[in-house]
């Protein structure tokens, strides 16, 4: 038999992926844009563009594939957006709350914001900023006392109700 024909990974490994187009990209940037309320197409393809500038720049996670890395840059995009508008810190719980009153639907016109001149969106800068909830205070150690576990049995109530019984 020749074992060179053979191969044992042949039919479990998928075809090798290749890296989508930038168009392929691009396409699914704007879909992403447009679903977080973004429908200006001149703002959805400079967006998409940055964010693909960004995502080739971008030295961390390696092994992520090229779409996950450009929905990464295009959070990290948003962010550093959320933090300079709002004068937020770049911490993981205050730009969850910035990102939370953005798509809570409290200031819908956002994407105006985007691409304006400093002092033209303080109502909306405003809005976004009292829709922010109030992070949680960080988990304090605490005792808890230790509670026994009692599992219910059927057997357990039966010899139970079984010594309850009187003798005859």
């Amino acid at each position: 038999m020749d074992r060179g024909k053979v191969s044992a990974a042949h039919p479990y490994l998928g075809p090798p992926a290749t890296a989508p187009a930038t168009e392929l990209l691009f396409g699914r940037l704007g879909a992403y844009w447009r679903m977080l309320g973004v429908t200006d197409p001149a703002q959805v393809a400079a967006l998409s563009e940055q964010a693909l500038r960004r995502a080739n720049e971008l030295t961390e996670p390696a092994g992520l594939d090229p779409l996950g890395r450009t929905l990464l840059a295009t959070g990290e995009l948003l962010g550093d957006w959320l933090a300079q508008t709002l004068s937020l810190p770049r911490t993981p719980q205050a730009l969850a709350a910035a990102r939370a009153a953005l798509l809570s639907g409290l200031a819908p016109d956002w994407p105006k914001l985007l691409f304006a001149p400093p002092g033209e969106g303080d109502t909306l800068r405003e809005t976004l900023g009292e829709a922010m909830a109030e992070p949680t205070p960080p988990p304090a150690p605490g005792t808890m006392p230790t509670q026994p576990i009692e599992l219910f049995s059927v057997l357990s109530e039966i010899r139970r109700l079984w010594q309850k019984t009187p003798d005859a």
